[in-house]
């Protein structure tokens, strides 16, 4: 069947059912225009290629068409735009000329002839399992991860809430299973329709599909159902205990004590489990869009290394989709985002991320506290912050997001992430410590962020003193002043946390499980930051180097690969570095092998502090408000 055929024939489909009511659901009524019909052919999905037919309907005269650009929870202009080719437009089989803006490379402008009622827009997307983002996945020979932002070119509207899109999708096999928040329209063998949506909710339900495949129902949230669906590259990768399972079903119960009332009408988690296609974590309303190593849910040390994934991108579907920055809720996805309020956004979902993760089992209370101290140790170490205060790292959120990790430590990265949540904790302990422990940021978030009522997905927007009055409805204090502290001045240390909570930072030469676990599987990394001063990875490429630590001192920069260590060649990695380190307390040199490019050079470093480790250590005599934090809510 010829594209345009096909999209006749779902246009034809799309009225009958709109005839029989089906639709109803979608807000569609007789004076609403006809929906775009869009299909993609991902029969060779394999081969990173998917073929796109849309069938638009226009009116005759100058046309602009778009390509999403600002990718909503990505927070940057990441549509990959690059990846569009092979762009033919015609109407009953003739060609249709178009010219690209020259300012706006995102939108073509072309002009419809005089009673042409649609025009047929046919492309090809180029996937890559490289990039930033959503625009790096997309297939292994069985798996396959779609959003939809990258398969549409639409005339450009005010709202997207207001455009109409009925999509349909060749699998790339009869034998590929798919999971999506769309409703199903049909689906025999390898194609499925789905029922019209508009563009704001297509883009917000992504689609994952594989050939092993695995469904776990999780549970109820307020009367709906939680479903995590799994597509891996082998089946083995699915063979997941129920010990495992039921942590995630105890998510289901923590974020529940937490936010009580819903904002969908049913949840997935999409989840791509693969060492090929790169991980992801990306918040939808109704689903998210996640992915890591083949081994995530089978493996111990997979699971504790990335074990906030899932419930970050959940939290977000209350802190993010629902209660949105009222500069991000924008109307279509051609306007710029303004980030400067991600410190909520993001910040408190990395703190409850990490947190339920921990109240659910998926992390112990040990790895939770170790998380804390070595995030506080990292950005204590960044030079960067004698000249960037925090706020900056969210307003310049869409560079940094792309920058490189090398003189990471001066520039600063998206650290409203990490600081972000030792500021959320800040505030969690500073609430009980007012409230005598009666109240704490658990009750800010359930009347925040669950608002009172259960509803669909929705958007409620917000600024920075509807939170300071949050906060204060919670807990009179001057939460200006606190938001100013940690937002607005340059400081060289974060805020502490921890004394007030019972805690202090101390540094030993043992390192945790956690970092263990996460300098390992996929990340492969060498952690030498507060001893040596290098981020590296475990082959011994130094990524960053920190300002004034001993590398630093001894000349050594980002790029540069470490051969071999005291004469020996660098194979263990941590371990052996670890060895050497340790050494080196007792007086011997610690001497480098240096490679850049095709040059070697060694060098000398006078260190002798033997490796260093963050740990929180208890403070005697005090209230063990951390201990209180952690508890698992009534379910």
């Amino acid at each position: 069947m010829r594209k345009s055929t096909r999209a006749a024939a779902l246009v034809a489909a799309f009225a009958l059912t709109v005839s029989a009511g089906i639709v109803a659901t979608t807000r569609v009524s007789a004076q609403t225009p006809a929906p775009i019909v869009l299909h993609v052919d991902a029969s060779h999905a394999v081969q990173g290629l998917l073929a796109v037919n849309e069938h638009v309907p226009v009116t005759s005269g100058p046309l602009t068409l778009v390509y999403p650009k600002w990718i909503p929870g990505e927070h940057s202009p990441s549509g990959p735009l690059p990846n569009l080719a092979g762009l033919h437009l015609s109407t009953a089989g003739h060609p249709i000329a178009w010219t690209r803006d020259p300012v706006d490379l995102y939108a073509i402008h072309l002009d419809v002839p005089a009673a042409v009622t649609s025009i047929d827009v046919d492309f090809v997307y180029l996937g890559a399992n490289d990039g930033n983002y959503s625009s790096a996945r997309l297939s292994t020979p069985n798996l396959l991860s779609l959003t939809w932002n990258k398969v549409i070119l639409t005339p450009k509207v005010a709202d997207y809430a207001t455009q109409q899109i009925a999509a349909s999708l060749t699998l790339p096999g009869a034998d590929w299973k798919y999971a999506t928040a769309l409703d199903t329209l049909a689906h025999s063998g390898a194609e499925v329709s789905f029922k019209p949506v508009t563009q704001e909710m297509l883009i917000d339900s992504p689609l994952d599909a594989g050939i092993n495949a695995r469904t776990w129902r999780l549970g109820e949230f307020e009367g709906v159902p939680v479903e995590l669906a799994a597509f891996a590259d082998t089946p083995d990768q699915l063979d997941v205990s129920d010990a495992t399972i039921q942590k995630l079903r105890n998510l289901v119960a923590q974020m529940h004590g937490l936010y009580h009332w819903r904002h969908f009408n049913h949840y997935t988690f999409l989840l791509t489990l693969s060492d090929v296609m790169p991980g992801e974590g990306v918040e939808h309303h109704q689903s998210s869009d996640d992915g890591s190593v083949g081994d995530f849910l089978t493996d111990h040390s997979s699971l504790i290394a990335d074990g906030d994934l899932l419930s970050h991108e959940w939290n977000h579907s209350w802190n993010g989709k629902y209660r949105r920055p009222s500069d991000l809720a924008t109307r279509n996805l051609q306007d710029p985002m303004i980030d400067t309020t991600l410190w909520v956004y993001e910040g408190m979902t990395q703190f409850y991320g990490e947190l339920q993760a921990e109240r659910s089992g998926i992390r112990s209370k040990q790895d939770w506290l170790d998380s804390l101290a070595g995030t506080y140790a990292m950005l204590d170490a960044t030079h960067g912050r004698l000249w960037r205060p925090l706020i900056d790292t969210a307003t310049a959120a869409s560079v940094l997001y792309g920058a490189s990790r090398e003189w990471e430590n001066e520039r600063r990265s998206v650290d409203y992430y990490p600081e972000g949540a030792l500021m959320w904790l800040d505030a969690d302990v500073t609430i009980r410590r007012l409230s005598h422990g009666r109240r704490s940021l658990d009750d800010v978030a359930r009347s925040f962020f669950g608002h009172g009522e259960n509803s669909g997905p929705q958007v409620v927007t917000y600024t920075r003193a509807d939170i300071v009055a949050a906060l204060s409805a919670v807990q009179p204090y001057d939460w200006a002043a606190f938001l100013h502290r940690h937002l607005d001045e340059v400081a060289p240390h974060p805020p502490d946390p921890f004394t007030a909570g019972g805690y202090k930072l101390v540094y030993t030469d043992k390192i945790s499980e956690i970092e263990k676990a996460q300098n390992s599987g996929r990340r492969h990394r060498m952690d030498l930051r507060y001893s040596l001063g290098i981020a590296g990875n475990a082959d011994g490429t130094v990524v960053d180097v920190l300002w004034n630590s001993p590398a630093f001192a001894a000349g050594i920069g980002p790029g540069e690969k470490i051969v071999a260590v005291n004469d020996r060649a660098l194979t263990g990695g941590q371990t052996q570095m670890d060895t050497v380190l340790k050494a080196a307390e007792r007086g011997g040199p610690i001497r480098l092998l240096l490679s850049g490019g095709d040059v070697y050079r060694t060098v000398t470093i006078d260190y002798h502090g033997g490796p260093r480790y963050p740990h929180l250590q208890r403070l005697d005599g005090t209230s063990d408000v951390l201990t209180e934090v952690a508890k698992p809510l009534p379910g």
